[in-house]
């Protein structure tokens, strides 16, 4: 077989991704993990507004960086499977997490946390160890987390904290 040849082989047994000219991806950059939030449940403690079901959406900042979800209009209970997710450093990351209730004027901040005069909850993610801190017990990757406001305007949600490396 002649080396031309050998080459083409080669060649065509790679995927097409590997063929992009101009396109490089550092090794650092390629084992960076994703922080991979799921929402799976948001139900509504009392009313989210005076007339109507709220309009609910989550709001994650990961690292410094706020990604939100789609809205839901008008239901006080849902199952949105949500997917919020960011490429981080590896090792300890920080979470800000909030339920929202859209509004014309002004988006409500749903009290989803049991402490008094906090609605957001506030956590860590260890992508190493897929430690999750910040609450009252400790979780892993993989586990539902699931918390619930007391004020008013106040929601359970239940969610998925993931690694993916």
């Amino acid at each position: 077989m002649s080396k031309f040849r050998a080459l083409a082989c080669a060649l065509a047994a790679l995927p097409l991704s590997a063929l992009v000219l101009g396109s490089t991806v550092t090794s650092a950059a390629a084992k960076d993990p994703e922080v991979i939030i799921k929402v799976t449940n948001v139900r509504a403690l009392d009313r989210a507004d005076e007339m109507s079901d709220g309009d609910f959406f989550a709001r994650v900042t990961i690292n410094g960086e706020k990604i939100e979800s789609p809205v839901v209009k008008q239901d006080g209970s849902i199952k949105p499977d949500w997917i919020l997710a960011k490429k981080v450093k590896a090792g300890v990351v920080k979470v800000d997490f909030q339920i929202i209730d859209k509004d014309l004027t002004d988006d409500d901040p749903v009290d989803v946390n049991r402490v008094d005069n906090k609605r957001n909850l506030e956590f860590t993610v260890n992508t190493k160890t897929c430690r999750i801190d910040g609450f009252s017990s400790r979780f892993k990757c993989g586990q539902k987390i699931t918390r619930g406001g007391k004020e008013k305007k106040a929601a359970e949600v239940t969610f998925i904290v993931m690694v993916k490396k």
